[in-house]
């Protein structure tokens, strides 16, 4: 039996996709045999991702793309996914499942619920895997090796085809890690959208000085290990801040207090605090260390992974964060909710 696998948008993600799956062998691949079908609706990326074998055909529309296909694979930025899905709805065949790789997914699960037909089974998707350069041409046969892949499966998706996308996860080599949507987005933009927030807030400032011309003679590896973060996709950046607003600011805002409380310890005028702050700014800085090393050295099976569900307070220790305001997932899914509401 082969599978029929439309990818829609064949950039780096979308074509990294397309080559997992076009190099992993049918007779020991969880999903077995598949064929893969493209469509992007920038033309020089489809081609690019063709040429590069990362798909067996090509198709001239997102409707041609999915209608004789068993998974639907929406690999676009997340702001186009919505249109998308009206787009692709009338088209898809009974039983047919659709997901997708976007870094978002509460908003996104909102969307299929309202979007897509209930003859088809919607798994939410994201792997924890990228670069910071775009487009097909980087596209590697390896990106999600090994790689955490978060599934969130609709209420009513099909546990067979919950199945299917997990036989995708581990045929592309990454491991199915299943989660609640905004416990999701309340992680994520942590340890992924804040970062990028934070390159392109130190870049942008530093580069916006008219010192720069000579500071960035004495710039070297640590200016540019912070700053390649902001080298990435302008409009994927643009997209995940929109479809994931409360997450990051609740993490800009836990940053910002970090920093006041640096400011103050460095500030010139210490007075009777100085060596109170001496040692609440070693504290810190030895916190931080202590903390990146230990997850640096943490043997992978202490990671989730391995289509393993893990409650919140598994996949992270207790942080002054949380012991003030709560876990910050259910403190965002309740301002979600508010927002909604009014």
């Amino acid at each position: 039996m082969t599978r029929t696998i439309a990818i829609l948008g064949t950039g780096l993600i979308g074509a990294s996709l397309g080559l997992a799956v076009g190099t992993a062998d049918p007779d020991t691949a969880p999903l077995g045999r598949c064929h893969v079908v493209g469509y992007d609706a920038d033309r020089s990326q489809l081609r690019t991702a063709r040429g590069r074998l990362a798909l067996d055909s090509e198709a001239r529309s997102a409707a041609e793309a999915v209608k004789d296909a068993d998974i639907v694979v929406i690999a676009t930025p997340v702001q186009a996914v919505p249109e998308l899905m009206e787009e692709i709805a009338p088209h898809l065949r009974y039983g047919a499942v659709v997901t997708d790789m976007c870094s978002t997914k509460a908003v996104v699960m909102d969307w299929a619920r309202v979007r897509l037909p209930t003859s088809v089974s919607f798994v939410g998707g994201h792997p924890m895997a990228g670069k910071e350069r775009g487009g097909a041409e980087h596209a590697e046969i390896d990106l999600f090796k090994g790689a955490i892949y978060c599934l969130c499966p609709a209420v009513n998706a099909r546990p067979e085809a919950v199945d299917m996308v997990s036989a995708l996860v581990e045929t592309i080599g990454g491991k199915p890690y299943f989660i609640d949507p905004d416990e999701h987005d309340a992680y994520v933009a942590a340890v992924s959208h804040l970062p990028f927030v934070l390159s392109i807030a130190l870049t942008s400032t530093v580069t916006r000085s008219p010192a720069w011309k000579e500071m960035q003679l004495l710039a070297a590896s640590g200016f540019r290990d912070i700053s390649r973060l902001a080298a990435g996709d302008p409009t994927m950046h643009r997209d995940i801040c929109l479809t994931n607003p409360t997450s990051i600011a609740h993490w800009i805002n836990e940053t910002i207090r970090t920093l006041v409380d640096i400011r103050t310890a460095i500030s010139e005028d210490q007075g009777a605090n100085s060596q109170e702050n001496d040692a609440a700014l070693l504290a810190l800085f030895q916190h931080a260390k202590t903390a990146r090393d230990q997850w640096l050295l943490a043997p992978s099976g202490q990671r989730p992974g391995e289509g393993q569900q893990m409650s919140h307070e598994e996949l992270a220790p207790p942080s002054v964060t949380s012991m003030l305001m709560g876990n910050p997932a259910n403190f965002i899914k309740n301002r979600r909710k508010k927002d909604k509401d009014d």
